[in-house]
């Protein structure tokens, strides 16, 4: 079976709203990047960043392209999440709309998205594998009290009922926490650990 077959069928396997990076593909990048060229002009796949393409619905004027946060997501990979107004937006805590996604990226941050802007944080979120969720409540728990409009309280029963269907670990907010170099951050969840954990964590 040549390349732009094995792409075709992994494309079609793929569910929609999913990306498709060319490095995940068999074959020679050049190959790989040729077929997947070849599907996006076919309306089969959209091309939202180099050695990055995009699954979407289609609809009457073409395939629907993906927000510019799943993108910076996907780009920025394992343990990245929202960060600043997105976070906060995320999680329900403001009613506010950011006009720039912002996404914080473990370790260093990659090339530009359009629509998106990344913020460096600490490696350690990829290694101890947070979910983006959970980098959202560490992010606002860094931005502090400013950065929503319902009474800071509310961040805890955010987290509670998170925690209740299972979005977010707490555990892994714990190690994650202290792993911070964010004083405030580690101030801040200090605060609310005796209401969310049996005995208060430092």
């Amino acid at each position: 079976m040549s390349t732009a077959e094995v792409v075709r069928e992994r494309v079609a396997a793929a569910p929609l709203r999913a990306f498709i990076a060319v490095e995940e593909l068999p074959g020679s990048r050049r190959a790989v990047e040729c077929a997947l060229s070849r599907l996006a002009a076919d309306g089969g796949v959209v091309r939202v960043r180099k050695g990055l393409y995009w699954k979407g619905p289609k609809t009457r004027f073409g395939i629907a392209t993906p927000r510019s946060a799943d993108v910076a997501l996907e780009v920025a990979g394992p343990g990245a999440g929202l960060a600043e107004l997105s976070a906060a937006h995320l999680l329900g805590l403001t009613t506010q709309v950011p006009s720039v996604a912002v996404v914080a990226v473990p370790g260093r941050a990659p090339a530009p998205v359009v629509g998106a802007r990344f913020v460096s944080r600490s490696v350690e979120r990829r290694i101890a594998g947070l979910r983006p969720v959970e980098v959202a409540v560490l992010e606002v728990l860094r931005s502090g009290p400013a950065s929503i409009e319902k009474p800071w309280s509310e961040l805890a029963s955010t987290i509670e009922r998170l925690a209740a269907v299972g979005e977010v670990r707490l555990d892994a907010l714990v190690s994650s926490v202290a792993d911070e170099h964010h004083v405030a951050t580690r101030e801040r969840w200090a605060e609310l650990a005796a209401r969310l954990l049996k005995s208060p964590v430092s």
